[in-house]
């Protein structure tokens, strides 16, 4: 039998080993073109994703996200944002809210924004979280995951 297929019969279909790089968020982009890639604040070893926040009732913070894909580990710079909080992102050079996509399909709480990863600033190329601390959807994806689960 060849090697194409199993013992059974069955077509055997190699799982794509995704390389590390690939993972790595390593420019991340406000609306405006801010890199909000810090070399000076680094997760896991890689530089991290630098955003202000705003809370509902006004204060507000600064937070280092993981560059990995799929990991919600955060450090904050200033303030703290509790378990269930939502909270609105900025740029934190800048001080613009980032684009949102839509409401978390997930927590229907939080909004799903976006950090662009080039300077076409195409959501199609991009990442998203959800502002809310603890949602599935908090930490970094890559938008077209985000964009197919929502139907849009």
């Amino acid at each position: 039998m060849s090697q194409s297929f199993d013992k059974k019969g069955r077509l055997k279909i190699p799982a794509r080993e995704v390389p590390r790089e690939e993972l790595i968020v390593t420019k991340a982009m406000c609306a405006e073109g801010h890199d909000l890639i810090s070399e000076e604040h680094k997760i896991n070893g890689y530089p991290g994703i630098e955003l202000a926040f705003r809370k509902l009732n006004g204060e507000e913070g600064v937070v280092v996200l993981s560059p990995i894909l799929g990991d919600s580990t955060s450090v904050f710079l200033k303030g703290e944002v509790e378990e269930g909080e939502t909270v609105k992102f900025l740029c934190f050079i800048c001080d613009r809210e980032l684009p949102i996509l839509s409401t978390c399909d997930h927590c229907g709480e939080g909004y799903i924004y976006v950090l662009f990863l080039d300077d076409t600033f195409s959501f199609n190329n991009a990442i998203t979280f959800c502002s809310k601390k603890g949602c599935p959807n908090s930490s970094i994806r890559k938008s077209d995951k985000i964009i197919t689960a929502l139907g849009l």
